[in-house]
């Protein structure tokens, strides 16, 4: 099954993830952890495949849940069915990734060919193709990297970088 959505009822959905009602079984808190948004200047659509809810979102692609936002060319959006989002999937020339630390000024960045967001309680990002991140006090470029949000734990295939002194 697949539909065509113009400007309007994009917004529209995008208000309804935001601030739809509560879904059976899950919390107020729950629901604003896992609220986001986003938006396309181009195609959109919304499947079903294998029980899951995907949309895909086409043309300068933003898509963004709490201090996280991704942009690109394509993003594809994955829900179980509960209608939880559970992985976000950028791709562009390049993708690009940021996160603005809760309790400091630091900006974490990054940008690859694709971006896999897994949107769990630890939060993963995986960059693929032509690698770079930047956090405080590190900076890789790499074939793929993997970064942990809540704990910050970075690993990547085939880098190099630099490490510079940390203000603690």
């Amino acid at each position: 099954m697949k539909f065509k959505i113009d400007r309007k009822k994009r917004i529209a959905i995008a208000f309804s993830c935001l601030f739809g009602g509560v879904i059976s079984g899950i919390t107020l808190a729950q629901e604003a952890a896992n609220s986001h948004e986003y938006s396309a200047e181009g195609e959109t659509t919304i499947e079903t495949i294998n029980g899951l809810r995907v949309i895909t979102l086409r043309d300068n692609v933003f898509v963004s849940q709490g201090d996280i936002e991704l942009t690109g060319d394509i993003a594809v959006l994955e829900y179980n069915q509960s209608n939880q989002l559970q992985q976000v999937r950028v791709t562009g020339t390049p993708a690009n990734f940021e996160q603005q630390a809760s309790a400091s000024t630091d900006i974490v960045t990054g940008n690859s060919e694709i971006i896999n967001y897994y949107a769990s309680t630890e939060g993963v990002v995986e960059f693929i193709g032509s690698a770079n991140f930047n956090q405080p006090g590190t900076t890789l470029s790499c074939a793929q990297i993997r970064h942990t949000i809540t704990t910050g734990a970075t690993s990547g295939q085939a880098c190099s970088g630099s490490l510079s002194p940390q203000n603690n």
